[in-house]
């Protein structure tokens, strides 16, 4: 009867520990498939940024490097030689950042011809307050009444000042220039890889014109676009 007993005790606590096993081990799978999958949602999500990136760059790059078949003029212009300077150590996008704009998203602004050959991009001082959202760093913009002064609308018929008059105000500048006479453009850049870093991204670029430079370029994903930092090569 005492033996009997004891191997009924043996019984449930056998049956205790194999219960006990069971659980930890059922806990520890459910727990690893957990932060697995929450691991592929941060994977996934950097991945779908890295893509956007990538994506905006190369086709910005793309414009530049090569002569473009689009018929968006901005983005034609892209690959003339606009007077960015590599080895000033300035910043790309100072000179570059109104034609992305005009030819990524397409924002058609206003054309004033100056001359034969020679014409500017215009923009709104509402339109350029929004930059702060795509770029974090650019030069001062130029007020359109400087290019486009007194004596030159005097100089015009009057059908042709009545039109620049519609600009002729404190709301505007100078996006960029167009000259149809512009040579192209003679550097080529490349994108050699993009890595995340805390709440932003690393892109790594080369430059290659008759020497080679490299630049990182610091990059935030906001509202579903790129925010670029300075672009500098050295």
């Amino acid at each position: 009867m005492k033996n009997n007993f004891s191997n009924f005790i043996k019984i449930i606590f056998i049956i205790i520990g194999v219960s006990l096993i069971i659980g930890l081990v059922f806990f520890i799978i459910t727990k690893n498939d957990y932060t697995a999958s929450s691991n592929n949602k941060v994977s996934s999500s950097n991945d779908n940024n890295i893509n956007l990136i990538a994506d905006n760059l190369t086709q910005i790059f793309s414009y530049i490097n090569n002569p473009s078949s689009t018929d968006n003029y901005a983005c034609q212009i892209l690959h003339q030689d606009i007077g960015f300077n590599i080895d000033e150590n300035e910043n790309f996008f100072a000179y570059y950042a109104p034609i992305i704009m005009d030819c990524i998203y397409q924002k058609n602004y206003p054309l004033l011809p100056l001359s034969s050959s020679k014409s500017y991009k215009i923009i709104s001082k509402t339109e350029l307050d929004t930059y702060a959202n795509y770029f974090t760093s650019l030069k001062e913009f130029t007020p359109i009444k400087e290019i486009y002064t007194d004596e030159y609308i005097s100089s015009l018929s009057l059908e042709d000042s009545l039109i620049y008059q519609n600009y002729l105000n404190d709301s505007y500048y100078i996006a960029y220039s167009v000259d149809e006479n512009a040579p192209t453009n003679k550097i080529s850049y490349s994108l050699e890889r993009i890595i995340p870093e805390n709440d932003y991204y690393i892109a790594y670029i080369t430059a290659t014109s008759t020497n080679v430079y490299s630049a990182e370029l610091k990059i935030t994903i906001e509202n579903n676009h790129c925010r670029y930092g300075e672009l500098i090569f050295y």
